[in-house]
C-alpha cells in the first residue's frame, strides 16, 4: 500500500529513508493521485531520482518553474533539490531513488569523475522526452529498470545496478544540457537560506512573528526572503507560516480535546475568526467539522 503523505524534517527533506546503507536504491510505484490532495508536496533528499510518467498527467515544480509530463516522459532530478508533484488525476509515476556512491564508492576515482560533476556544478534537473534518441533510450532504460525491481531475479541487484551505470552514462554525457540552480532560479545559497528560514518558521510557529523575523533568522533583507521563497516555492514566508500552523492545527484537532480558540492561539492564530476562516479555505471544511469527522472514524 503506497503512502498518501510525505513527511518531512523542519527544512523540508524527507524523513523516509530509500535503501539501506549496504543498497543505497530504492524503487517505488506510485500513483500521484492516491496522495492527500493528490500532490507529493514540497520536499528534497540527498538521493537522486529518475521518474517516468507511465499514465495520466503529472506536473513537476523546481523552483519556480511547472514541467507539464505526460505518459513516455521522465525527468532526473539532482540531489539537495526541492520539487513537488501534482496531478488533476491518475498519475503514475515509477521512480527510483538512489544515492551518489551507489554508483561507485566515495574514495574512487570513478566517484570523482563521475559523481561529483552531478553534486558540485549547479546541476539542478533534466526533463526526458521521447522524441529525443538518447532520451529515449534513457528512459527505456528506466522501464527495464522497473521490471527487474518488480520481478526480482536471483541476480536482480547486479542488473539493477548495471542499468543504473547505463542510464548515469547517458547524463553524464548530456550534463551540459541540465538545468541549473541559477536558470531555474534557485542558487544554492538561496536554497540553504530557505531552509534556514523554514527551520524557523517551525520552530517558532506559535509565536508572534513578522516577516522581519523570518528574514533576520539568516541575515538578509524582507526583501531578500521574499525572493528566497519566490524561487524555491510558489508561497510567500508568511503565507508558508500560516500554511505551517494550519498543518499543526489540524492534528491537534484529531489529536487533543483543547478547544478550538486554545489551539488557534497554540498554533499562533491571535483571532480565532480569523483561523476559521483560513483553515476552510485551505481544508475546504471548518476546524469543528473536522474534529467531528475524526471522531466518527
Amino acid at each position: 500500500m503506497q503512502s498518501t503523505k510525505i513527511l518531512t524534517d523542519e527544512s523540508m527533506m524527507e524523513l523516509v529513508s530509500h535503501g539501506s546503507s549496504t543498497f543505497p536504491f530504492q524503487y517505488y510505484y506510485e500513483d500521484v493521485g492516491k496522495f492527500d490532495n493528490k500532490c507529493i508536496d514540497w520536499h528534497w533528499h540527498r538521493e537522486f531520482e529518475l521518474v517516468s510518467v507511465t499514465e495520466g498527467i503529472l506536473q513537476c515544480s523546481i523552483g519556480n518553474i511547472n514541467y507539464i509530463l505526460e505518459a513516455g516522459d521522465g525527468i532526473f532530478i539532482n540531489s539537495g533539490v526541492i520539487h513537488r508533484f501534482l496531478s488533476a488525476g491518475t498519475a503514475v509515476i515509477p521512480n527510483v531513488l538512489f544515492a551518489s556512491d551507489f554508483i561507485a564508492p566515495e574514495n574512487s576515482s570513478i566517484y570523482d569523475k563521475y559523481m561529483l560533476p552531478f553534486l558540485t556544478s549547479g546541476i539542478s534537473h533534466f526533463v526526458l522526452r521521447s522524441s529525443t534518441y538518447w532520451q529515449k533510450d534513457v528512459l527505456s532504460s528506466l522501464s527495464r529498470l522497473y521490471g527487474v525491481c518488480e520481478n526480482p531475479g536471483p541476480s536482480w541487484e547486479l542488473e539493477a545496478h548495471i542499468i543504473v551505470c547505463q542510464v548515469w552514462t547517458s547524463l553524464f554525457e548530456h550534463r551540459l544540457e541540465f538545468a541549473t540552480m541559477e536558470n531555474t532560479g534557485v542558487s544554492r545559497i538561496s536554497q540553504a537560506r530557505f531552509k534556514g528560514m523554514t527551520c524557523f518558521i517551525e520552530e517558532n510557529y506559535w509565536k508572534k512573528i513578522t516577516l522581519k523575523d523570518i528574514a533576520s533568522s539568516v541575515g538578509v533583507s524582507k526583501r531578500e526572503a521574499l525572493r528566497c521563497f519566490q524561487c524555491s516555492v510558489p508561497l510567500s514566508p508568511i503565507e508558508y507560516l500560516n500554511k505551517y500552523r494550519l498543518q499543526q492545527a489540524w492534528k491537534l484537532l484529531l489529536q487533543t480535546d483543547r478547544s478550538i480558540t486554545d489551539i488557534a492561539e497554540h498554533t499562533g492564530f491571535e483571532s480565532t475568526s480569523y483561523f476559521d476562516r483560513l483553515f476552510k479555505r485551505e481544508f475546504h471544511i471548518t476546524p469543528r467539522r473536522h474534529r467531528n469527522s475524526g471522531k466518527n472514524l
